[in-house]
């Protein structure tokens, strides 16, 4: 059964010594994001310096999901921050927290799936493309993933702060802990638990499939198909380390199976699956590490002129 919205409840609920956990916390997030900026920063330099390289469906979509990624950790680490400084946080500046990383998680599952049917289409379908995916669709579906996951994410906000209890200083900022706080959750529930039924599934189900047919085409290609098989075993992989801690951070999980354990191997399993994204989407590809090979190249020669 739910833990009732008091101090005392709910610090019953935590495992570990506060600082200790929020300093552990706190290193792996600015682990986590140090490293993806050190990967990131590169790729998008070469990215947005190069308009010919944003025509391409699949560069516009790497650049807003390394945007997106890069947001989501700082929204993390701040959020890390103020945990350890102030050893709490209200239950209002925490659902803030919560919707706002949740909606980067909403647009980064959005392009991965983008980038999955891209990359389908690309490869099956490669007279086709140019007529399937126009510049003006390129723009259109960015936008509308923008749109539509800020919007789930302002009206999940909105329905959270309505039915907020009272603004209790809580000991941990998760929607395990959160969900007690508020009064008549059944609307908030019900919204988040369709969205994740429905969006969670479909972005899934529709990754996997592309999945399934790219490895259906290359079983039988030459030597450079083990090149796409690597990329695609590592898609998969980058997909499954993000989503699990995705799922767990949602309000479908009961509070009471609430674990600091289980909450920093879920942080590290997604550090590691930001970290991938980059690795997987950009220092794969061939046209980016030719870029980048002749930007540090004409670097070189402006220092020794």
């Amino acid at each position: 059964m739910d833990t009732p919205c008091n101090v005392t409840a709910l610090e019953a609920q935590t495992q570990m010594n506060s600082t200790i956990y929020h300093l552990v916390k706190l290193v792996s997030m600015c682990v986590g994001c140090t490293l993806n900026t050190f990967l990131s920063v590169p790729l998008l330099l070469a990215i947005t310096r190069s308009p010919s390289l944003l025509r391409h469906t699949r560069f516009l979509l790497l650049t807003h999901l390394l945007c997106c990624d890069n947001l989501q950790l700082l929204l993390w680490t701040i959020k890390a921050v103020i945990l350890i400084s102030n050893q709490g946080i209200p239950v209002a500046q925490c659902m803030v927290f919560c919707a706002a990383t949740q909606t980067c998680s909403l647009v980064d599952l959005f392009l991965s799936t983008a980038l999955a049917v891209d990359r389908c289409v690309a490869v099956k379908w490669p007279l086709r493309y140019d007529l399937l995916v126009r510049p003006q669709r390129k723009r259109a579906a960015v936008a509308a993933i923008w749109t539509l996951s800020f919007t789930v994410g302002c009206v999940a906000l909105s329905m959270g702060l309505n039915t907020l209890q009272v603004n209790a200083f809580l000991p941990r900022c998760r929607p395990l802990i959160l969900a007690p706080c508020l009064s008549g959750t059944s609307a908030l529930l019900l919204f988040c638990t369709v969205v994740t039924a429905v969006v969670l599934p479909a972005c899934y189900l529709t990754i996997l499939g592309c999945y399934f047919l790219l490895c259906w085409d290359i079983r039988d290609g030459p030597l450079c198909a083990k090149r796409a098989c690597v990329t695609l075993t590592l898609q998969a992989a980058q997909i499954l380390l993000y989503s699990v801690p995705v799922i767990l951070d949602s309000y479908l999980i009961p509070g009471y199976l609430h674990c600091d354990g289980l909450d920093i191997a879920a942080t590290i399993t997604y550090n590691l699956g930001i970290s991938l994204i980059p690795v997987v989407y950009g220092y794969r590809s061939r046209e980016l590490q030719q870029r980048m090979l002749q930007a540090a190249h004409r670097t070189q020669v402006n220092n020794q002129s």
